[in-house]
């Protein structure tokens, strides 16, 4: 029995442990600053949260930065680079880069890879083609030959001279 106490399964072969959460980043979540128009001059100040173009630029998913604490201010647009650098050093690390990335790369290669594969194929169907070609020609030659040999054409008669 479990901790909770419901029965627990015995592991199948070949199955899998459950996922482990990922690690929270050490320390309180950064504050966002934002640049503000007052008066005539600009103001650095805290914001509200991080724009969603910060936390993306961050390397870091929206839902995942929220649930370590980060807030996001889904009204802003801006992208300030100081915030995005805070991000990195926060929790940038512990997120791991999107398989996609390397399965784009895979897939990729693979296309080159087949790609050089079927020039070879044409290469060599070319090549049959040619072979075939002549065989063909030289065959057709020859069956004409015969045909010629065969059939031989009558010579004209000589024409009789009328004599008048």
């Amino acid at each position: 029995m479990s901790a909770k106490g419901k029965k627990t399964r015995p592991k199948r072969e070949g199955e899998r442990a459950p996922k482990e959460a990922p690690k929270r980043p050490v320390g309180r979540a950064p504050e966002a600053m934002i640049m503000a128009r007052h008066g005539t001059g600009v103001v650095t100040r805290l914001g509200r949260g991080f724009s969603k173009g910060e936390v993306a630029g961050a390397g870091l998913p929206p839902r995942l930065a929220s649930s370590w604490g980060a807030r996001i201010d889904e009204r802003r647009r801006s992208v300030i680079e100081g915030n995005v650098a805070l991000l990195k050093h926060w929790g940038g690390s512990l997120v791991a880069p999107k398989k996609t990335e390397g399965k784009a790369k895979r897939l990729e290669e693979e296309l080159e890879k087949a790609e050089v594969e079927v020039e070879k194929e044409v290469e060599k169907v070319e090549k049959e083609a040619a072979k075939v070609g002549k065989e063909v020609k030289k065959e057709a030659t020859r069956a004409e030959k015969a045909v010629k040999a065969k059939v031989k054409k009558p010579r004209p008669k000589a024409k009789k001279k009328k004599a008048d």
